[in-house]
């Protein structure tokens, strides 16, 4: 047996049948905001995909380039998002979500990428802070998947 804290929040026994379905229902939030990223991708929208951003983000390409600030992270995804990508496909899937504080969301995804029937991957930890009822990607940290990985 540990004593070793857990990260989500209220996640003792005490109340944890609430706790869960609240989780649920942001988790629920969470895969929305996903799906939003992938539907502005698909369209090429960098104005739409950088919309969660918050205004201080720190953002971690996976070639290491780091941005600082909505304004510089945009500027990457409008230049990225210029050439085009009808060849690429691209989604999120979330392999696992906890939440350390009530309006706090440690996000682990992997976003499989297909180009012309070949497909690689990276994977991202994100971190989002619920403001006004609306979830916002602060932080993200993105690492290719090497082959065979």
């Amino acid at each position: 047996m540990s004593n070793r804290p857990r990260t989500d929040a209220g996640s003792d026994d005490t109340g944890a049948a609430a706790h869960a379905a609240e989780n649920a229902a942001e988790t629920a939030r969470i895969r929305e905001l996903l799906a939003e990223l992938e539907a502005a991708f698909a369209q090429a929208d960098a104005e739409r995909f950088d919309a969660p951003f918050t205004a201080d983000v720190v953002f971690t390409a996976v070639d290491g380039a780091r941005f600082v600030g909505w304004e510089a992270l945009h500027a990457y995804h409008r230049d990225r998002l210029s050439t085009p990508t009808d060849a690429l496909t691209t989604w999120y899937e979330l392999e696992h979500i906890s939440f350390p504080a009530p309006d706090v969301a440690v996000v682990a995804l992997r976003q499989p990428i297909e180009v012309a029937g070949a497909r690689r991957a990276n994977v991202g930890t994100w971190t989002l802070v619920k403001r006004d009822g609306a979830w916002w990607v602060c932080a993200a940290q993105n690492t290719g998947v090497a082959a065979g990985a």
